[in-house]
């Protein structure tokens, strides 16, 4: 028996009718095709103004904001936001059309992102599971004295819809709950079997919504987790459940049917590396304030999100740094000084940052030159001459700024959200990652 671990959107192949929504009677075979980290595609064979000339076909097509279809497995299947690409073969007595799709739900019909319906989004993410232990598998050991051994006892808890571990209510009647369970795979013989438990993030609305409103709330979750973790987090998987796709059972009860939702912005990374200790801070850390959190985090209050985005750019992997890594972060820097109480010059507001901060040990060791890093902004950012500008650093002498200055940026995101320099310097303390030791 082995744990199993939770996998990104697969790719698939699947072939089926097409046809756009204002002329369901012209229908065109083609197959769709998906593959993590690349592109959503629609071949058609043939197109859908049911032109035979294939030259004619090539030159005339256009893009299509929604397309329909039925699966081979009777599924219905929405794409969006569909662009033609491709090439005409003059010899073909027919046309092959193709479409790069942006967005793909399987299992139901929409017109656009801005539908509105009772939906919830059912959210994983490869590094939440690590964030927030799911802790519904357990262990029992027990002495075997009849055979001079152990007898090693695996549960897990199976409830319908996930152990709610947390909650928070938002604003507009959204709620964000984070939920872990468990599921048993293997083999029909039962010679090997597969069990896996993860958490993940349940979205939904006591209002009507729309799928581009719910997603806004995915991404600025994605931003929240990418900063508790130090890494760039991404959703993996999203499963809608739509009140309008149900079957009915006995006793009026109803199964609503799980509706799959792809997106061809996922960049389908290697998960594999997860570790919690190089996090910035996990969910033990923060649960007795987490639905605080989330209500400040998602109300963004003092209009963080720019200052927020640019934070989460910077803990991207790169081979090379260059002064742009730099700059994004001193333009969040800016950013907050801008938002804050504090008047004057730019120069003036950064050193009040600084001794805000100034008890925090990390950015006690940093002793950041607030003229190194005015200077190098200015630089980089205006292409001053370098002769006006004397504290101006680059090479390693930069990278180790930007290093310093990425510390108060977190330090500034984490007292936006009501976070205290106590907890703050706890996180740093606590935290083995790279982007805070070195």
């Amino acid at each position: 028996m082995k744990l199993k671990k939770m996998k990104l959107a697969e790719a698939f192949d699947y072939k089926g009718y097409w046809w756009r929504p204002d002329a369901p009677e012209n229908k065109v075979a083609g197959v769709l095709t998906y593959i993590p980290g690349k592109n959503i595609n629609l071949e058609l064979i043939g197109s859908f103004d049911l032109e035979d000339n294939a030259i004619f076909s090539f030159f005339n097509k256009s893009d299509e904001a929604v397309i329909h279809g039925q699966l081979e497995n009777a599924k219905k299947v929405t794409l969006m936001k569909c662009y033609p690409s491709g090439n005409v073969n003059f010899s073909s007595f027919f046309p092959i059309i193709r479409y790069t799709c942006i967005y793909c739900f399987i299992g139901g019909l929409y017109n656009g992102m801005n539908d509105e319906g009772r939906y919830k989004m059912v959210v994983h993410f490869p590094e939440l599971s690590y964030w927030c232990h799911p802790g519904v598998l357990h262990e029992t050991f027990l002495d075997d004295k009849e055979h001079n051994g152990q007898i090693i006892s695996l549960s897990f808890e199976a409830s319908m819809g996930g152990k709610l571990i947390d909650e928070a209510k938002l604003a507009e009647g959204i709620k964000i709950a984070l939920k872990a369970g468990a599921r048993l795979g293997g083999d029909p013989a039962k010679l090997n079997n597969e069990i896996g438990q993860s958490s993940w993030v349940d979205i939904s609305c006591s209002e009507r919504i729309s799928f581009n409103k719910l997603l806004s709330c995915v991404y600025k979750f994605e931003e929240f987790l990418s900063i508790a973790t130090l890494r760039m987090s991404e959703a993996s998987e999203i499963t809608i459940y739509d009140e309008e796709y149900y079957q009915e059972i006995a006793e009026g009860r109803r199964i609503h049917h799980p509706i799959s939702f792809i997106s061809s912005h996922w960049r389908g990374k290697d998960t594999d590396n997860v570790d919690s200790i190089r996090f910035l801070f996990g969910y033990d850390a923060v649960k007795e304030i987490f639905g605080d959190l989330m209500q400040a985090w998602f109300a963004d209050r003092n209009d963080m999100y720019p200052v927020r985005s640019n934070l989460v750019d910077s803990l991207e992997k790169k081979r090379v740094f260059s002064s742009m890594d730099f700059l994004i972060l001193a333009r969040a820097l800016d950013g907050y000084c801008i938002r804050s109480k504090y008047k004057g010059s730019i120069g003036n507001r950064m050193k009040a940052v600084l001794e805000k901060f100034s008890n925090v040990s990390l950015i006690q060791r940093d002793n950041i030159n607030i003229d190194e890093l005015i200077e190098s902004r200015d630089y980089y950012a205006h292409f001053m001459p370098r002769a006006r500008k004397k504290h101006v650093l680059d090479g390693f002498e930069l990278h180790a700024l930007t290093q310093k200055v990425r510390r108060l940026v977190i330090c500034c995101v984490l007292s936006d959200l009501g976070l205290d320099n106590t907890i703050i310097d706890s996180f740093f303390r606590d935290g083995n990652s790279k982007l805070i030791t070195y």
